[in-house]
């Protein structure tokens, strides 16, 4: 079967291209002595984990328990929970987790921590703490050298729990990379000064995760960074693109998409709306519409309703018939993922099978 034969809206992914990304990213990491644990909340699918860790990955990362649970369930190792957890039922599921995977945890709170070190007890299991602090997206992470290290020292006292060292998020570096210097290198003081306080207190600091894709490939330029964390890479997005950190040529996921109206002027719509894309915005762009339609780069997709895609066309521009097929890249590829229950993967065109979206809706 052709891609072409899926009936519509289908996700489907161009494999020569992605497996092409994940090696880019695994050349990397060798080059510049670095360790990559992706983060999986792109695809959450196992056999794409699977096929990171053949790349040169060392481990994942996932967002929330649900997703440790798919990957752990998928024979995964060494997985890391970038995401503070609060809640008994949840510290006893990781807790279940670490007896059978090796697992680590983020915390930037003496609470979680507390908590997460009493299910760990219960159950006879350990598991690695990385200190989360804020390297400047305010978001989530302690915000002083000191609170680190008190954090550090109170993680390390705790039964259950093995201080394993910090990370951080650096979601506001949206600058093109060759800007991006200075932010990286205002990020590698941070990570100083930490490592710094950690160790006055008698404490090692062998792991300093941090990294996105927009930073991928300029990681090298944090002193002291011991391991990245990219997710949209894998597949990257138009997002991604139009902020330049990947060609259109690395978007290796296309919704494709047919024509069901074209009676409107200048418009056309077609059978997915916000039910198959998401409303994120291009933050990348002008934050105007929400996909790149490959086949009508002139056209726009301005608006999405439940099950419509509004389509407008410029002027005098031939609109597209009835039943016409489209390939649209979306704004944000893993919002978009996580609204599929299935993902068709291609070569040159030819369906070679379909993966379940195994941890979709896995938001506890």
């Amino acid at each position: 079967m052709r891609i072409e034969e899926l009936e519509t809206p289908a996700v489907v992914v161009d494999l020569d291209v992605m497996e092409r990304n994940l090696h880019r990213a695994g050349d990397y990491i060798r080059q510049h002595h670095l360790q990559l644990r992706p983060h999986t909340k792109t695809h959450k699918i196992p056999a794409i984990a699977r096929m990171q860790i053949e790349a040169g990955a060392y481990g994942v990362t996932v967002a929330k328990v649900g997703e440790a649970e798919v990957m752990a369930e998928g024979g995964l190792e060494n997985i890391l929970l970038a995401y503070p957890v609060f809640g008994e039922g949840k510290w006893d599921r990781l807790a279940a987790i670490a007896r059978k995977r090796s697992l680590t945890v983020a915390v930037d709170s003496a609470a979680t921590a507390e908590g997460l070190s009493a299910s760990l007890r219960r159950a006879g299991a350990e598991a690695g703490v990385l200190v989360e602090f804020d390297a400047g997206m305010h978001r989530c992470g302690v915000q002083t050298a000191e609170e680190a290290a008190a954090l550090a020292v109170q993680v390390d006292r705790a039964p259950g729990l093995r201080f394993a060292g910090i990370m951080f998020y650096p979601g506001h570096i949206w600058s093109r990379p060759e800007e991006q210097a200075p932010a990286l290198a205002g990020v590698g003081e941070q990570i100083r000064e930490i490592v710094s306080a950690v160790r006055a207190q008698g404490l090692d600091c062998a792991v300093v995760s941090g990294g996105s894709t927009p930073t991928l490939y300029q990681s090298h330029q944090v002193p002291g960074l011991t391991e990245i964390r990219p997710g949209t890479y894998v597949f990257n997005d138009r997002n991604e693109w139009g902020g330049g950190f990947c060609s259109l040529e690395d978007c290796a996921l296309r919704v494709l998409v047919t024509v069901v109206s074209n009676a409107v002027p200048e418009r056309a719509i077609v059978d997915g709306g916000s039910k198959t894309f998401s409303g994120d915005a291009w933050i990348s762009g002008d934050r105007k519409g929400y996909g790149y339609i490959v086949e009508r780069p002139e056209a726009s997709l301005e608006a999405l309703t439940e099950e419509h895609g509004h389509l407008r066309f410029p002027a005098g521009a031939a609109k597209p018939r009835v039943g016409e097929r489209l390939s649209i890249i979306p704004n944000h590829v893993c919002a978009c993922v996580n609204m599929h229950d299935e993902i068709f993967y291609h070569r040159g065109g030819v369906v070679e099978g379909s993966w379940k979206v195994a941890g979709r809706g896995r938001v506890r």
